[in-house]
């Protein structure tokens, strides 16, 4: 998905037919899961950042991770990268400040929605992030590791996160939700909850062509 809405994107703002040249650096997402899973941050960023160094030695003028899950060791990554990067939360912050909107759900992985690294950009700005509970990560963390990283789209699934979603904008006055996840974008569409939503992957390819045309 990133691939295809960033080469779209890019012909969006140059008017042609032209792909943009890019290098794709693939890493173990399982290997990567258990690092997170066991709060292994320096085994996590010395892995990725092999992955960032083969990328800058192929000629890449900036790096994107291309997920919510390692943004977790982004800081440490950027300070040990010898070219840009661009994080996945600064333009979905953005998108929400400029909608002057105080308080948020944010839907990941459990892992995710767990970490306070995402919620951090928000609250240091007076903007209340917001989980489900326990048990409701549980369902979501479920949902996705078991049914959408292999591209099953299950309605039954479907209803039971719009339930979590609904039951959190009528007990806690939510104004928005943010997909934190790149595969929860797949069982929904952006205009389909009773509240406004943000997809993080929908804001960081804003950011990553628009980076790429210095704008």
């Amino acid at each position: 998905m990133y691939y295809k809405l960033i080469v779209a994107e890019f012909q969006k703002q140059d008017d042609n037919n032209y792909f943009p040249e890019l290098t794709i650096e693939t890493v173990n997402m399982y290997k990567m899961l258990d690092y997170c899973n066991r709060g292994d941050y320096d085994n996590l960023a010395n892995y990725l950042l092999k992955g960032i160094k083969n990328l800058e030695k192929a000629g890449a003028d900036f790096v994107v991770l291309a997920s919510n899950t390692p943004h977790v060791v982004f800081d440490e990554l950027e300070k040990n990268a010898s070219i840009p990067m661009l994080s996945i939360v600064t333009p979905t912050y953005e998108a929400v400040k400029r909608k002057g909107l105080r308080k948020v759900l944010w839907l990941g992985t459990a892992f995710t929605m767990e970490q306070p690294y995402f919620r951090k950009q928000f609250e240091e700005n007076g903007i209340c992030v917001v989980t489900p509970e326990k048990k409701e990560r549980q369902v979501i963390d479920r949902i996705i590791s078991e049914e959408l990283e292999f591209g099953i789209i299950n309605q039954r699934s479907k209803d039971e996160i719009n339930g979590i979603i609904e039951r959190l904008i009528c007990a806690q006055d939510i104004e928005a939700v943010i997909f934190g996840c790149t595969e929860l974008p797949l069982l929904f569409s952006l205009n389909e909850l009773s509240v406004p939503s943000f997809d993080t992957m929908k804001y960081h390819i804003d950011g990553i062509v628009r980076f790429m045309f210095g704008i």
